[in-house]
């Protein structure tokens, strides 16, 4: 620590800063006002208990009260933090009153217009389906804030959909609506949820497999409401979620990344090239033509493109998985 000198001139200099007495700093750190005098004289240092407290009532860190001097890495940490409860505040409070301030007139207006409150109810969850958003209700919470998140917002959009298909009296298509947004909840938020869980490995597994459920639950319900091929339409849908699934189950194995990379590669352009052909099995023949003719391209422009891009994907495929064989062998 500094002389006696210095240390207590450095704490005078904070004290007149803080513009407190010598009063109003001893009873702060509960002691005597002769013993801040003594500090500030220079006869005698403060109790080794009390540097935090000291720190405290004069918002200094500790390291400035030991050298008796400024701390310029400290004093930005203090303006930055200072900026950033400025800045939060602003995110809060702004939206807040914007949302409010649009509430009242439409409050007004439905009111006077309709004499009831009918479109009022799809302004207000639409403006509760924003806040989900900005600010986001999770700023009230220390923790599992992309939980909280991700939940708000998915039940505030299912909010504003009933509301809409109740004001509109088709509540038909809102199952459809709710599944489907929860597809996109799914593929996006899941695997940032179960990243740091035990089971975060197979979170791309997890993921797409509860998709490929959502969606053919989906499936079931729109058939209740239009019939349609509902056979085909599950097969297609396992034919297009096959290769994804195998896929991320692929990159959850202790293999070479160029070895995993070059099957997944491979699958996926097989998969893709023999779509249309299931497609014609599973709901009849189509329009488009998958014969390969390169010397008659404007006539067979589906099908030499879709060779070209298996056979570019296979090229590749066999490339990746030579290195990662070679890698492998490298390394035993």
């Amino acid at each position: 620590m500094t002389d006696k000198k210095t240390f207590g001139s450095f704490i005078k200099a904070k004290r007149t800063e803080k513009n407190y007495s010598q009063k109003d700093l001893a009873d702060k750190l509960f002691v005597t006002e002769g013993a801040v005098s003594k500090w500030e004289r220079g006869v005698s240092y403060p109790d080794i208990t009390l540097i935090s407290h000291i720190c405290t009532a004069l918002d200094i860190s500790e390291h400035e009260l030991i050298t008796a001097s400024a701390d310029p890495e400290s004093d930005r940490i203090k303006k930055e933090a200072k900026s950033f409860r400025i800045i939060r505040s602003a995110w809060f409070l702004v939206p807040t009153i914007s949302y409010i301030t649009a509430l009242i007139p439409c409050f007004i207006c439905n009111l006077a217009i309709d004499k009831t409150l009918s479109w009022f109810f799809i302004v207000l969850t639409a403006l509760m389906c924003a806040y989900t958003f900005i600010p986001t209700v999770s700023m009230f919470f220390k923790t599992n804030k992309l939980l909280i998140f991700t939940g708000s917002s998915y039940l505030s959009i299912c909010l504003l959909l009933f509301t809409c298909a109740v004001y509109t009296n088709t509540l038909f298509w809102f199952p459809t609506a709710a599944i489907g947004t929860l597809i996109g909840y799914t593929v996006v938020f899941l695997p940032m949820l179960l990243s740091k869980t035990k089971i975060g490995k197979f979170k791309f597994v997890i993921s797409f497999v509860l998709t490929l459920v959502l969606t053919l639950l989906m499936l079931c319900y729109i058939n209740t409401q239009t019939p349609f091929m509902l056979t085909s339409a599950i097969l297609i849908t396992l034919y297009g979620y096959m290769p994804v699934i195998v896929c991320t189950v692929i990159c959850t194995l202790r293999l070479d990344a160029f070895l995993k990379s070059g099957i997944c590669v491979f699958l996926s352009s097989v998969v893709f090239y023999f779509t249309g052909h299931i497609a014609t099995l599973l709901f009849g023949p189509g329009s488009n033509n998958y014969e390969v003719d390169f010397y008659n391209w404007p006539h067979h422009v589906n099908g030499n493109t879709l060779f070209i891009i298996l056979f570019t994907c296979i090229i590749v495929s066999v490339v990746f998985i030579t290195i990662g064989i070679i890698r492998i062998k490298k390394n035993t």
